[in-house]
């Protein structure tokens, strides 16, 4: 007589385990990339060491997430002493949303410094957003080798 293994779960029990194993990982990748751009908004805002007459350059620092080529979520602030930012905002917020087209399966983090002019200003010396940049991808490091790490 043969001896059979008695299945503990059905094919939609794995199924229904995969789905949600699958949503934690989504929960987690995307905190992982809230943090990451506010790591990069938070630095590259304080850190610009520019002169900003309207507003719209610091203005113009921000990020957005995007899933499938969709945001999910941003993070656009008027700063700065000018008197505008508005601008600064509808640049950056248009720069993401177009690069993130380019994105349409999988998760993207886009931070960008959104007028046309900020690289102009990094050229000359003044940091605009490379510090940010770089700190956001020092903490992604670091976060993600934590990750790895764990498993």
């Amino acid at each position: 007589m043969k001896s059979r293994l008695t299945p503990l779960f059905s094919d939609t029990d794995i199924d229904r385990w995969f789905d949600k194993f699958q949503e934690r990982a989504e929960e987690k990748i995307f905190k992982l990339l809230s943090a990451a751009g506010e790591k990069f908004v938070e630095v590259a805002r304080k850190s610009g060491n520019y002169t900003d007459h309207s507003g719209n350059l610091r203005s113009s620092v921000g990020y957005i997430i995007a899933m499938d080529g969709e945001t999910v979520s941003e993070n656009f602030e008027k700063r700065g002493k000018g008197n505008d930012g508005d601008t600064g905002i509808s640049k950056a917020r248009q720069l993401a949303e177009d690069i993130s087209l380019a994105y349409q399966s999988s998760y993207v983090l886009i931070g960008v410094a959104g007028m046309e002019y900020a690289i102009h200003v990094e050229a000359k010396g003044k940091d605009v957003a490379t510090t940010g940049y770089i700190q956001c991808q020092e903490y992604l490091r670091k976060a993600l080798i934590k990750v790895f790490e764990k498993i």
